[in-house]
């Protein structure tokens, strides 16, 4: 195939995507070189991809019991609100 206009690479990943067969076999049958038609099937593919969420809310089922600490002699102390609290246990 020689160089194939835009409009024909997306019509050939459509093609592909329909055709239950693998990259190698879908570029043997429709005489594409197989790294030109993958680089086709990505760019297709992304430019149609959704956008990823990079963020989602997150609410707690329960409200915060605090923080705890957790000594080295398993003494453990828990619903600690106040950061220098905690700071004076471990300096205690």
């Amino acid at each position: 195939m020689k160089r194939a206009s835009q409009q024909q690479m997306e019509a050939a990943v459509a093609s592909f995507k329909s055709s239950g067969l693998t990259q190698r076999e879908f570029c043997l049958r429709e005489n594409i070189k197989l790294p030109t038609f993958s680089y086709w099937y990505r760019k297709v593919n992304v430019s149609s991809a959704t956008p990823v969420v990079r963020f989602t809310e997150v609410t707690a089922p329960l409200p915060s019991v605090g923080l705890e600490v957790v000594f080295p002699n398993g003494v453990t102390v828990r619903g600690i609100q106040d950061l220098y609290q905690i700071r004076q246990l471990i300096n205690w």
